[in-house]
């Protein structure tokens, strides 16, 4: 995609505020978000740097950690948005602006619980691990599989549906015309 790598370095500072409200109260320290070569150098990563330390009020971290997140897949979510969410039939104009102001926080709430909590992933594994876990499958795994299994494309799909019933036709009856 040709505006996957600016669209991802635009929303950066967005998932690293995101990821930062999210570490309050763990052994987290977000050093950076940003989009970054890949391992192999041929695509661009949005890459999130943290330590992590076993306890939060340890003066030196256990870990140093780094999330990853293909610039493709951070796009998916406008591009399967707003969409959906324009073309959905409106009987009025007024209908279309009330999706769009109500589809703004939807689609940051929607950033927020698909791309940022999969950057969150490694901190929370190496949590898990320096806790003596020796199996750390945690609940950030199981939605990180659930997202990469096509669960974002459902969670994506489900909130334009969700702004577009909250916009849909008001009547007094369910079945008045």
């Amino acid at each position: 995609m040709t505006f996957a790598e600016p669209y991802a370095r635009l929303v950066a500072p967005y998932y690293a505020a995101v990821d930062r409200l999210i570490a309050t109260g763990h052994p987290w320290q977000i050093t950076s978000v940003g989009v970054r070569p890949g391992e192999t150098k041929l695509t661009a990563e949005l890459q999130l740097r943290a330590y992590v330390r076993r306890k939060r009020e340890d003066l030196s971290p256990a870990a140093r950690v780094v999330g990853r997140v293909q610039v493709g897949e951070a796009v998916e979510t406008p591009i399967v948005f707003w969409p959906l969410l324009l073309v959905w039939p409106a009987i009025s104009i007024r209908q279309r602006v009330m999706r769009l102001m109500i589809g703004v926080p939807v689609f940051f709430g929607l950033e927020a619980i698909t791309t940022a909590t999969q950057l969150i992933l490694p901190m929370a594994q190496a949590s898990a691990i320096l806790a003596g876990d020796n199996d750390p499958v945690t609940g950030w795994d199981r939605w990180s599989r659930f997202l990469e299994a096509g669960g974002q494309f459902v969670v994506v799909c489900g909130g334009a549906i969700l702004v577009s019933a909250a916009t849909g036709r008001r009547s007094r009856c369910w079945a008045c015309p």
